[in-house]
């Protein structure tokens, strides 16, 4: 069953498991927004309570997932504001019928599939791609489940998955739609193009001081200085504790032979052949050969081989039909052989560049698995020493004090804004490597107390904010320069497309574009055709400009702005190519995929509007807005 599953999923079935358990491991750890318990349900589905807390706990992972696009500044009302709310309640109601549905289906998994699929997430796996036992159950300890919970919640999202394998598996993608859909996308158009560059657009004003203050206050945000953050640490890594690890020599020497098809080089061989199909033509070959004939002139004499087709390259035995590995093998450097029958015929094989086979001995690669078997040993040693560190915080004890008592490594940062970049806008050396870490350090606030967490590369890390100097606006004295340059490039941005404009009628009225071009300020060129994937990448064309072009009869102008912004063009499309009978397999296949995924996303909508008909769905605006105000005004 999982692994029809497993198939299923790698399509775009995954796109719709709505809040699958395993996924939210990734954001374990990090604190969330909401801590107010509730057991209120904000919505009932059939007789299935979404309560308060696990609304508020979908909201929080879905802000997480924000703030690691957007910057750990998103907060609970910007993402009010974007509709998150109803976005979570929505998909916390579709979870909800289709368990609804799953239970009146009876549909289920077996604990061996639930014991199978938790063994392979990588959510309870170590830095060595092994499951855990004690990984498993920290984990869930720390996010208050127990096995039987967890295993419980995760039944329901397999079968969940289940249903809706059985609703998507036997979808087809219309033959003459993928090909409508393919012939569009592969169109591909030649354009003509004039490009004008705004840092070439001359006779602009100088800016006021008046001008430049207006500019000042109307864009704050572009002298904003960061947040930066004062913080104290203490990271443990593998490394770390090598000096203090031992290992001994049976432990080498047992991975050194679990290893010995890393240390084993295997013999080789640079091959050449000529095949016949009969025994005669393979021996008329061989002979010419012997009597010095030359190896590619005769292969293309009698076989029709070419240099291309002779050449197999560096071979092992085992690469070698059976027949004729070990006479192959035989061949000394430059050696032809005598003509070997295999399944595919009679070969006359030549050989040359022999290499040896060989095994590195264990004294040469002592020192390299020493240190592998230490680093093992030490991540699993973490684990242990992670329960001491959390002993001592539950007592009180500082990060200072526990680094020293413990010998870990600890520091502090002075300033650090969330790209990593202190005051002086230079990457703060340093940093601990875990990935998580940053983002931890802008999630937190001062006064909490340290929680050690386990990064995803392995280690952990401990951090805590001593003080938060807010973002605040720079003094116009220290970025006039950058105030001036801003209103300069706003300038000559609005006069470059006016003269665009003012050109592409010229060009509308029959002068050519090369005629309009100026050596100075312009360039012209004919761009390759390209489809309106590739025109779409293009930093010469926009993506309003790319609209206009593909709507456009051969001969006619468009204008617009660049992509990257810093110039306009002047377009005219000077040729229309459809791909015809020219179809490549592959894409053709990507966009089969595509219609197919787009039929499925269909029937789903449709799948959970009739559920919503079959049970009865109840939803608590009141308390919601409730829940919210209570939230907020616990700050």
């Amino acid at each position: 069953m999982l692994n029809a599953l497993r198939q299923s999923a790698r399509t775009w079935i995954v796109k719709i498991m709505l809040g699958f358990l395993v996924l939210s491991f990734a954001a374990w750890g990090i604190a969330d927004i909401f801590t107010a318990p509730t057991n209120s349900a904000v919505a009932t589905v059939a007789d299935t309570e979404i309560s308060g807390n696990e609304f508020l706990n979908e909201f929080n992972r879905q802000v997480r997932r924000m703030q690691a696009s957007l910057g750990p500044t998103f907060d609970t009302a910007q993402a009010r504001q974007l509709g998150m709310v109803d976005q979570v309640l929505q998909q916390s109601i579709a979870r909800a019928l289709y368990d609804q549905e799953v239970a009146a289906l009876e549909l289920t998994m077996s604990d061996a599939d639930i014991a199978d699929w938790i063994r392979r997430s990588s959510a309870f796996k170590n830095s060595f791609g092994r499951f855990d036992r004690l990984l498993f159950e920290q984990r869930l300890s720390e996010n208050g489940f127990n096995e039987q919970s967890y295993i419980a919640a995760s039944r329901r999202d397999l079968s969940r998955e289940q249903l809706f394998a059985s609703i998507l598996s036997g979808i087809r993608a219309p033959a003459p739609m993928v090909k409508t859909f393919y012939r569009f996308q592969q169109e591909t158009r030649a354009f003509e193009i004039l490009n004008l560059p705004f840092d070439k657009v001359t006779d602009i004003t100088a800016p006021t001081e008046a001008d430049l203050t207006a500019y000042y206050e109307a864009h704050k945000e572009q002298f904003m200085a960061p947040e930066y953050r004062a913080l104290s640490y203490l990271t443990i890594r593998p490394e770390h504790l090598l000096e203090e690890t031992l290992a001994s020599a049976a432990e080498v020497e047992d991975a050194y032979e679990d290893r010995l098809g890393e240390f084993t080089t295997p013999s080789s061989r640079e091959v050449e052949q000529i095949v016949v199909a009969d025994e005669a033509d393979a021996k008329a070959i061989a002979g010419r050969l012997k009597d010095g004939g030359d190896f590619y002139a005769i292969a293309k004499e009698l076989a029709k081989m070419d240099r291309e087709s002779i050449k197999l390259g560096r071979m092992q035995k085992g690469d070698l039909p059976e027949e004729a590995a070990d006479g192959v093998f035989a061949l000394n450097d430059g050696q032809i052989s005598e003509p070997m029958q295999t399944g595919l015929g009679w070969h006359v094989f030549r050989v040359f560049k022999i290499v040896e086979g060989g095994r590195k001995p264990l004294d040469e690669v002592r020192a390299q698995l020493t240190r592998d078997v230490k680093l093992e040993k030490a991540a699993e040693a973490m684990f242990e020493l992670a329960n001491k560190i959390e002993d001592q915080l539950a007592g009180g004890t500082s990060i200072r004090e526990i680094a020293d008592a413990l010998n870990l490594q600890q520091g502090v940062i002075a300033a650090i804004d969330n790209r990593s970049r202190g005051r002086d806008g230079q990457p703060v050396a340093g940093l601990p490597k875990a990935p998580e870490f940053l983002q931890t350090a802008f999630t937190i606030e001062p006064g909490d107390e340290g929680q050690l967490k386990e990064s995803a590369d392995g280690s952990y890390y401990l951090v805590q904010v001593d003080k938060i100097f807010q973002a605040t606006r720079k003094p116009i004295a220290l970025v006039r320069d950058s105030v001036k340059e801003a209103v300069m490039a706003e300038r000559r941005a609005k006069a470059g497309a006016a003269q665009a404009v003012k050109l592409a009628d010229e060009a509308r009225g029959g002068k050519p574009l090369a005629a309009l071009a100026k050596a100075d300020s312009s360039t012209v060129a004919i761009l390759d055709p390209m489809s309106r994937q590739q025109a779409a990448g293009d930093n010469r064309l926009g993506a309003d400009l790319v609209k206009k072009l593909f709507q456009l009869r051969v001969g006619e102008i468009a204008e617009g702005t660049a992509q990257n912004g810093d110039s306009h063009s002047v377009a005219r499309l000077v040729s229309i190519t459809s791909p015809g009978s020219n179809v490549e397999p592959a894409k053709l296949k990507q966009m089969d995929e595509f219609v197919r995924s787009s039929i499925a996303d269909d029937i789903l909508a449709q799948y959970n509007a009739a559920l919503r008909r079959k049970y009865d769905v109840e939803i608590h605006d009141r308390y919601i807005d409730s829940l919210f105000d209570e939230l907020n005004a616990r700050g």
